[in-house]
């Protein structure tokens, strides 16, 4: 399920295919930020996710369609999405990270948009807290559209290393006796029990891991997450 968190720009009636070269008009095009969920939490604002990072939990996506100023779809396209992490952990001594991401919290992509003229990005992370996403989408060297949001975040990886492992289970543990602890609620009920364990222990004997880059994030956020 996909839900879109920020749509600076609204889509307008096609009119055409541009096939000539193609400038997208930022009045005609299309930029959003979605949510794939894939998690046992319910849908709030501001939202909370539950990521893995091995991706098979709930995610990002920017999704782009590019027009020109005739309100013409713009296929065979280049763009480039660029998207900026900044965040806290909600527990001292952990991390918070995008999976894959090549710099601190900064990952460029180049796209190319297909015969509806669309393109279509996706990124996740691990560790607990608060997450700040300040994206861009650049385009013919001019930027067409950008966005902002503010998200609440959880994972297995507690410990925000990258992946899951007996560490995070010591983590896990104090959090399942106690029945306390924002990081280990799993299903966002407000308490922590048997049934959080069954959401962590697919991610921990499965050996969950980042395929990527793990460099962690640190810096403050706006959104108040615990």
């Amino acid at each position: 399920m996909r839900f879109a968190i920020v749509i600076p720009v609204l889509l307008l009636v096609t009119s055409g295919v541009a096939h000539a070269q193609c400038l997208p008009d930022p009045n005609f095009s299309v930029c959003q930020l979605n949510i794939i969920d894939n998690d046992a939490c319910p849908t709030t604002f501001p939202p909370t996710l539950i990521w893995c990072p091995a991706g098979d939990m709930s995610k990002f996506e920017i999704y782009i369609q590019l027009r020109d100023a005739s309100n013409n779809l713009c296929v065979n396209t280049n763009a480039r999405i660029v998207v900026n992490l900044s965040g806290i952990p909600a527990t001292a001594g952990n991390a918070l990270f995008g999976c894959g991401f090549d710099n601190v919290g900064f990952q460029d992509w180049a796209v190319t948009t297909d015969a509806n003229g669309e393109a279509r990005i996706e990124f996740w992370g691990g560790g607990c807290g608060c997450l700040n996403v300040n994206w861009q989408v650049f385009s013919s060297g001019a930027i067409t559209c950008s966005g902002f949001g503010s998200f609440c975040v959880k994972s297995p990886d507690l410990t925000g290393d990258g992946k899951i492992n007996f560490f995070d289970t010591f983590q896990f543990l104090p959090c399942l006796q106690t029945s306390t602890g924002y990081c280990c609620d799993f299903n966002c009920d407000n308490t922590v029990n048997f049934f959080d364990v069954f959401q962590y222990l697919p991610h921990l004997s499965g050996a969950h891991s980042c395929p990527g880059n793990i460099i962690p994030i640190g810096v403050p956020c706006g959104q108040q997450c615990n």
